[in-house]
């Protein structure tokens, strides 16, 4: 029996890191119906007839639903001035990150093109909500802050497409692996990452390059419960009038009053409120339908 992690998913078996190599093991088929495993999976091999099996798929303490990805410790959210920063995307990924308990660290790469007025933006909106948030340039090989939260971690690259993720990776790795740029009629960015693969750098140490995100749904929440992936708005619910406020039209919202009084981002805020929105919409749609199947 052998323990590894799931580093790549191909068409009929799986690379799996086991420490000393890189193995390449089958999945028995009971176990790919009761559990589809995923990149990042801690999983057990033993052999059969001299080839590596995939035996048990160990719980996962943590899972990315899109792309699918088991087990990340951290997500480091890339973005950058251009292409243009899609802020709701950003916060969907942290709402999602902190539902599943995942750290967030917000990467801002491109700084020999970024002035101090994206940075100070970049600050105000995110100082203290996610776990960190640090300045690099992929393309000067400025990157020590990022090497130091990658070590003894297993960290997912995330982010839009062309803001510098599989940049970063090579500065870090001084792997060669493909670049993409940004589209000459719309600026954004193409994406040549297609599939995730994750890449040990050292001991105990992954990180994962994905796909561009072109949308991010919030399916799985509650629009109640949003409010609670909000830590900025949690650790001021205490001193809202009611105990279960929604920060929208409640009077005496502790939430709604740090933004008019500028402690809070207004922004930010006002995306919360689409977000809510988003969700409770959905709720609606759902409730239609099941109404319809029924009937």
């Amino acid at each position: 029996m052998k323990n590894g992690r799931i580093l790549q998913v191909l068409s009929d078996r799986f690379a799996v890191d086991i420490g000393e190599s890189v193995v390449y093991a089958k999945s028995r088929k009971k176990l790919k119906r009761e559990l589809l495993p995923l990149p990042g999976d801690i999983v057990v091999l033993e052999q059969v007839n001299g080839e590596f099996v995939l035996k048990r798929i160990e719980p996962r303490k943590s899972r990315i639903v899109r792309p699918p990805i088991a087990n990340p410790d951290q997500i480091l959210i890339t973005l950058a001035p251009v292409p243009a920063v899609e802020f709701l995307t950003i916060d969907k990924m942290i709402v999602n990150a902190h539902k599943e308990g995942i750290r967030t660290v917000l990467c801002v790469n491109k700084t020999d093109i970024t002035d101090n007025e994206f940075l100070d933006n970049i600050f105000a909106q995110y100082k203290n909500v996610t776990d960190e948030l640090i300045t690099v340039c992929a393309a000067k090989r400025e990157t020590a802050a990022l090497e130091k939260i990658l070590t003894g971690r297993f960290s997912c690259f995330a982010g839009q497409s062309a803001v510098g993720k599989t940049s970063l990776i090579n500065a870090v790795c001084g792997t060669g692996r493909k670049v993409g740029g940004l589209s000459e009629k719309t600026m954004r960015g193409k994406n040549t990452t297609t599939g995730v693969e994750i890449l040990k750098i050292g001991v105990d140490t992954y990180i994962a390059d994905t796909p561009g995100f072109a949308s991010l749904d919030l399916s799985e929440i509650e629009p109640p419960d949003l409010p609670l992936y909000y830590d900025e708005y949690v650790r001021r619910a205490d001193n809202c009038k009611y105990r279960m406020c929604t920060h929208t039209t409640e009077p005496d919202c502790a939430v709604r009053r740090a933004v008019n009084e500028g402690a809070l981002h207004r922004e930010r805020y006002e995306r919360y409120l689409q977000l809510l929105d988003e969700l409770k919409i959905r709720k609606t749609h759902r409730k239609s339908w099941r109404k319809a199947y029924d009937d």
